[in-house]
């Protein structure tokens, strides 16, 4: 019963915060456990070593990057709106990143060069043009070349954007998920 009572207040907690900045929150509900399934299923968790995630919400996607991960496997999370930030601390006990355009610096500063995955739940859709071109221009600048960035997104918005930056972009639909969304799995960094 107690775990059925942490997901109301999750759910009403991101209600609240889409209700208050739906352009820096995106979704009125957390991923679904088929979402961040199909978001992960083709991570070759053997071969990662460094991990970043991108608006990381209520900790859903990141609650399942921790699960599967190696131990020695760095996770760098960034979710910029505070009262998720904060309640991401208490539940994972990570430092937790408020802004995705940050990544480059925080990889800087931890003598880091590059990270094998990227996972994302911001919304791009919403955000300012040049918010969503610093965060891509970061990806393109800390994905390994044999990198895998994975993206949910509930239009195909961003499918040229993403395919002007890499090699290879395969698109799933996900139906079971409020609402239903795109998942956009890229690899190979083009020039």
């Amino acid at each position: 019963m107690p775990q059925v009572d942490q997901n109301i207040k999750e759910k009403m907690l991101f209600i609240k915060k889409f209700v208050a900045e739906p352009r820096m929150i995106g979704s009125i509900t957390p991923s679904s456990p088929q979402l961040v399934a199909f978001m992960l299923c083709n991570v070759d968790w053997d071969k990662i070593g460094c991990i970043a995630e991108f608006g990381a919400g209520t900790g859903v996607v990141t609650k399942a990057i921790m699960k599967n991960k190696l131990p020695q496997s760095r996770l760098f999370v960034f979710e910029i709106e505070d009262d998720l930030r904060q309640k991401l601390i208490r539940d994972t006990g990570l430092d937790i990143y408020d802004d995705a355009r940050r990544l480059p610096h925080v990889l800087r500063e931890e003598r880091l060069r590059k990270v094998d995955l990227i996972v994302s739940g911001l919304p791009y859709a919403v955000l300012p043009q040049e918010v969503t071109a610093a965060v891509l221009d970061g990806i393109s600048r800390t994905l390994a070349e044999d990198g895998m960035f994975v993206a949910f997104q509930y239009s195909l918005h961003m499918k040229s954007a993403f395919e002007r930056i890499f090699k290879e972009v395969k698109i799933r639909f996900v139906m079971m998920n409020i609402p239903p969304a795109f998942v956009y799995e890229c690899r190979g960094l083009k020039g």
